[in-house]
């Protein structure tokens, strides 16, 4: 029997127009429709274990590929649930597709089951959100909102749909779901040479660069254009993987965890070129930089600063590889002359040596780790385990910090990580991440605090067939508040400790293998065997809770 034309049908016909192939969601009655056809679409369902985890997924998927997967939930309980993801993709400028169930439009208005105004109350998330009453107009806004999601700087949409309308008869109908173009580069050779004018005259150049020059793949570029006029690039925080590490050009990530030569270097610069990045708080160390005094020129596909910040003294609306092509392509371009290029290439040699130097992990003091794990080892056996074709996800908290520090990211690797700071988010993302690219191997970084949250998604990952490796830092607490009470009210702890939690048996118990590691010796071999299985895997690690940060240790 041939299926209903149901609005439901033709949503899912614009997704599958779309380019759409994975969606994630916790099922629900309020979006049945939708469940239905893409029973038959060629879009693989994934079933989580929790809104939020579907909604990281989608999120990881869409931060590695640049292209948008969906999730799906229902009404106020789900949305509220998803919206941890909707936060985060709006930081990260990651594409997505939210749809929302909503109850019936003859139930609206009365305080009906789990009612709330989608648009108003989750819409403020997301770049665009829509409901939509008329069944005839779906599949259209649903090809708008995914336009809308990758255009200019990509985010998260968000489609809520009453319940009888996805079940409401609906013709299929002709949708424009061409992605659209990137932004064009302003056909200006002057400002492209003004830019060339004014790096070629300062004597303290730096490129800060962000997630814009990953979703352009403009990495290349970007070493090309660094080597030729001599400029050290720093990575924009939570963007380590935007040139590979191990580059001499290369001198560290600003923000949380970042060594002090990247901050003294971000100060010392006379002109910051910032290239896909929206230098935001955590980049800038609380907006303290560019220092006053310094040039500032800022290439995005949606350039400028939200609230009272200082203004570019140059912006540039385009794609970042465009304009680095075409910067590298200009004709006679300005350049220092031999003695300014030598000068520069020898302080970029000073930069990179105090970078390497300022990153070389601190261990902790000899005997005194007894039967726990010090990070900066975990750090060390990933590095030297981690395949070359490897992606990184991370979780917030203190943790990361050693990774932040020590970790260096080879060309062809790739790093997932939280603008928002969202706890929670690595083994999601993790498994979104493999089920994009199921070839990759994908390590999940986290504390006890983040990981416990949505560590039901492991059985997620095993039934999905997911190739990801977890590894979990329990030191029993919230280290990053216990860190900052330490700080501002010392000796006044309070609700930061927490209690012991097997998650190398809750692994188990979820169809993953694990491993139980209390010893520095014991580290190396566990994570070693773990990135050998093609499964899903888990290292747990019982850390020192003395190390509370990768700068502080407790006495």
């Amino acid at each position: 029997m041939t299926p209903a034309a149901t609005a439901g049908r033709a949503l899912v016909g614009a997704l599958v127009e779309g380019g759409i192939r994975h969606a994630f969601t916790v099922p629900g009655e309020s979006f049945l429709g939708v469940l239905d056809a893409l029973h038959d679409a060629p879009i693989r369902t994934v079933a989580t274990r929790h809104e939020g985890g579907a909604a990281f997924m989608a999120e990881g998927y869409g931060q590695l590929t640049g292209r948008p997967a969906v999730c799906l939930a229902t009404r106020a309980v789900g949305a509220a649930n998803l919206s941890i993801g909707l936060h985060t993709a709006t930081a990260d400028s990651t594409p997505l597709l939210a749809v929302i169930g909503q109850v019936p439009r003859a139930f609206r208005g009365r305080g009906a089951f789990q009612e709330v105004d989608q648009v108003a109350t989750f819409g403020s998330l997301c770049k665009a959100a829509v409901e939509v009453d008329d069944p005839r107009r779906l599949a259209v806004e649903t090809a708008r909102l995914l336009a809308v999601s990758r255009s200019g700087r990509p985010g998260p949409v968000l489609l809520a749909v009453p319940e009888d309308v996805v079940e409401s008869e609906a013709p299929a109908v002709a949708t424009d779901a061409a992605p659209p173009e990137a932004p064009v580069l302003p056909p200006d050779p002057a400002t492209l040479r003004r830019v060339l004018g004014e790096l070629a005259a300062a004597s303290a150049p730096l490129i800060v660069a962000g997630a814009g020059v990953l979703r352009s793949g403009a990495t290349e570029a970007l070493v090309a254009f660094a080597e030729r006029f001599a400029v050290p690039v720093v990575a924009s925080w939570r963007r380590p993987d935007v040139i590979p590490n191990e580059h001499p050009f290369y001198i560290g990530m600003t923000g949380l965890a970042s060594p002090p030569t990247v901050r003294e270097r971000f100060a010392a610069a006379d002109l910051v070129l910032a290239l896909g990045t929206r230098l935001n708080q955590m980049t800038t160390f609380g907006y303290a930089l560019p220092a006053a005094g310094t040039r500032l020129i800022q290439v995005d596909a949606a350039p400028g600063f939200a609230g009272d910040r200082r203004r570019p003294d140059l912006t540039l609306m385009a794609d970042t590889r465009r304009f680095l092509e075409a910067v590298l392509a200009v004709p006679d371009a300005p350049l220092p002359d031999a003695a300014a290029l030598a000068a520069r290439r020898a302080a970029v040699a000073v930069d990179r040596a105090a970078y390497l130097a300022a990153t070389t992990l601190r261990g902790r003091a000899p005997g005194t780790g007894g039967d726990r794990v010090d990070p900066a080892v975990a750090v060390h056996a990933l590095a030297a385990a981690l395949p070359r074709d490897a992606i990184v996800t991370t979780d917030a908290g203190n943790f990361a910090g050693w990774y932040a520090r020590g970790l260096r990211f080879a060309a062809g690797q790739r790093f997932l990580g939280p603008t928002s700071g969202a706890m929670g988010y690595a083994l999601p993302a993790a498994i979104g991440a493999s089920v994009a690219e199921p070839g990759r191997p994908v390590v999940a970084l986290a504390g006890d605090g983040g990981f416990a949250m949505l560590m039901a998604e492991l059985e997620t990952g095993v039934r999905a067939g997911a190739h990801v490796t977890a590894i979990v830092h329990d030191n029993q607490r919230y280290g990053t508040i216990r860190m900052d009470q330490e700080r501002a009210f010392p000796g006044r702890v309070i609700a930061t400790e927490l209690g012991p939690l097997d998650f190398a048996a809750v692994a188990e118990a979820c169809g993953a293998r694990a491993w139980r590691v209390d010893r520095d010796a014991d580290v190396a071999p566990a994570i070693e065997a773990a990135l050998a299985d093609p499964g899903v895997t888990l290292v747990h690690l019982r850390t020192d809770p003395r190390r509370l940060s990768v700068d502080r240790d407790l006495a």
